[in-house]
This record gives structure tokens, sequence and C-alpha cells, in this order.
């Protein structure tokens, strides 16, 4: 058997890439898949810098355990979930599509965007984590003068 450098090269790079997907499989950063799908989703919008890492740092204090796992090994495709996702082609009750329609509406309800008439044009602010069980009567629909 011939072991050329360009097999040995191939198998160092396989090997490596081996070594760095199971370590984000199993210790990967669960924001990076956060960030990753509120850039893809909402990043049209004008948003001041840091606040997708401000929300995801919220959103995975309130999230499960189970969910937690999920945005792991979904760090893993990270980059690639910044510009594509298997969306379109799942099921309403898929947990992929359910996640990350909970992480887009949770941020735009955590954001002034409703407030101001979903106003693509118009930077959007980071207010607060929503969460309807801590504001005692807050309306996100409601506008502002």
């Amino acid at each position: 058997m011939n072991f050329t450098r360009r097999k040995f090269l191939l198998a160092g790079f396989a090997i490596g890439a081996a070594i760095v997907a199971a370590y984000k499989w199993r210790w990967g950063d669960p924001s990076d898949a956060v960030v990753a799908i509120l850039k893809r989703r909402v990043g049209y919008l004008k948003v001041e810098p840091g606040t997708f890492h401000d929300f995801a740092a919220r959103y995975l204090e309130q999230r499960s355990e189970h969910q937690k796992r999920l945005l792991r090994r979904l760090s893993l495709l990270g980059p690639a979930l910044r510009l594509v996702s298997p969306y379109r082609w799942l099921g309403p009750a898929h947990s992929l599509r359910l996640l990350e329609d909970s992480v887009v509406s949770l941020y735009l309800l955590s954001t002034d965007f409703f407030q101001h008439g979903a106003d693509e044009q118009r930077a959007v602010t980071y207010v607060s984590f929503y969460d309807p069980y801590s504001i005692a009567c807050g309306n996100p629909f409601a506008r502002q003068p």
C-alpha cells in the first residue's frame, strides 16, 4: 500500500475534523446555535452589536436540559445554520422547527420591534428578555406614541 503525502494530509485533516466535531457535539456552546438562527432569520434587521449574544445567554437560562442539549449539538452546524436550514422541509411539529420558532419569536418579543409597528427600516433595540410571568401587565403589541 502506497502512503503518499496527499493521503497523509487527507487523513490528518479527517482526524482533525472528527476531533473538532466530537468536541462540539459534546461540549459545544449552545449560544452559537441561537446566534446563528437569529442571524439567518432576523439578520436583515438593524440591531445593536452584541444583542444576539445577550439574548442567547438569557434564552439558555430559561430552557430545559433537553433543549440545551439540542442546541449544543446544533452548535456544530453553527456556521452552516447562518446560511441554510432544513426548516421548510420539516413538519410543523418537528422539534428543530419548534425550537427555531421559539428563538425567533422570543427575540422579537424581547425587543421594541412590535411597539414601533414592526417597522423593518427602524433600528431594533433589545429591551429585556420577554417573560410573560414576570411582567405584570405588559402588552408587547401595544404601540408607543
